[in-house]
């Protein structure tokens, strides 16, 4: 039907085709949190972060943002990606504090408990970069599929930066995710061009300098030594895992950590994949005291 309505839209005028194209781009579906999610939430302390953005449709105003934390450690950052919910990243939650960590997580706008009905990139980074700054000197940050272009977007602008990041299904390749767009509801190529140069009009940053190595910028990332995982399925339907090549190439020192049979939403469940995040940012942090007390607690034994 939206595809049908769409090219409809183009038959009336190009004008209202690619503002149509344009809005169905940046309009996310809102899905409900399952109980399990629910569950994580519901042990976090919640709190709201106002975030100014620098939309034009926002003409300089803020957004309220639905936010969460737990822990009273360094900060960590989990980033949820396109559609998803902070929540969805809550697997990460107890052990990350268990290893002496804060853990903040939010709800982007136009998804979860956050305001509007509309993200682009750029609200995505603004977003992150908000919260950031709310939440104090970031420790580390997880980053799932869209989240990660995010990260990447702040990191960019040197407004946000952690010198431990994790990203997870990275969806880091922009042109590619237009491209996709495109072929699933018809556009030809003048079409795609259209709707390329209205992102690039809203966002003031054209589709084709949002490249991996312009995002990542190898000098300052080789200068900072700040450290990544990547993390992919190699059965990622959504999200090819080039995307996690391409990311894990730019970055001088990455890693690239492949799964299978996880796909692009599972990968966050899984054991492995919590293990090998948080071993990465425990990097540096104090045991928790509980844990300095059963160490004492053993060595007093083996004596």
């Amino acid at each position: 039907m939206t595809k049908a309505a769409l090219q409809a839209a183009y038959v009336l005028s190009d004008d209202l085709g690619a503002s149509f194209a344009e809005r169905l781009f940046t309009s996310p579906r809102r899905y409900p949190r399952p109980d399990r999610e629910r569950a994580v939430l519901a042990s976090g302390r919640p709190s709201t972060v106002s975030v100014p953005l620098r939309s034009p449709r926002w003409r300089g105003g803020t957004i309220d943002l639905a936010t969460w934390r737990w822990g009273h450690g360094p900060a960590v950052l989990l980033v949820h990606g396109w559609e998803g919910r902070g929540s969805q990243l809550g697997s990460f939650v107890g052990p990350l504090v268990s290893a002496g960590l804060s853990v903040v997580t939010f709800d982007a706008p136009g998804h979860g408990d956050s305001p509007d009905h509309r993200l682009y990139l750029t609200d995505l980074a603004d977003a992150i970069e908000g919260v950031a700054t709310a939440c104090g000197p970031l420790h580390g940050i997880v980053a799932h599929s869209f989240g990660a272009a995010g990260v990447l977007l702040a990191h960019s602008r040197n407004n946000v930066f952690a010198a431990r990041n994790v990203m997870i299904s990275p969806n880091v390749i922009i042109d590619d995710a237009v491209a996709k767009f495109a072929r699933m509801v018809g556009l030809d190529d003048a079409d795609r061009t259209s709707l390329e140069a209205r992102l690039a009009a809203h966002t003031g940053i054209p589709v084709e300098s949002l490249r991996i190595d312009n995002l990542v910028d190898a000098e300052v990332r080789g200068e900072r030594g700040d450290s990544l995982l990547v993390v992919h399925d190699l059965e990622d339907r959504e999200v090819r895992i080039d995307h996690g090549h391409a990311l894990a190439g730019a970055w001088p020192n990455a890693r690239l950590l492949a799964t299978t049979g996880l796909g692009h939403r599972r990968i966050l469940r899984d054991d492995a994949v919590i293990a090998a995040t948080v071993e990465v940012l425990r990097e540096g942090v104090q045991p928790p005291v509980s844990d300095l007390v059963r160490e004492v607690d053993r060595q007093l034994e083996s004596l």
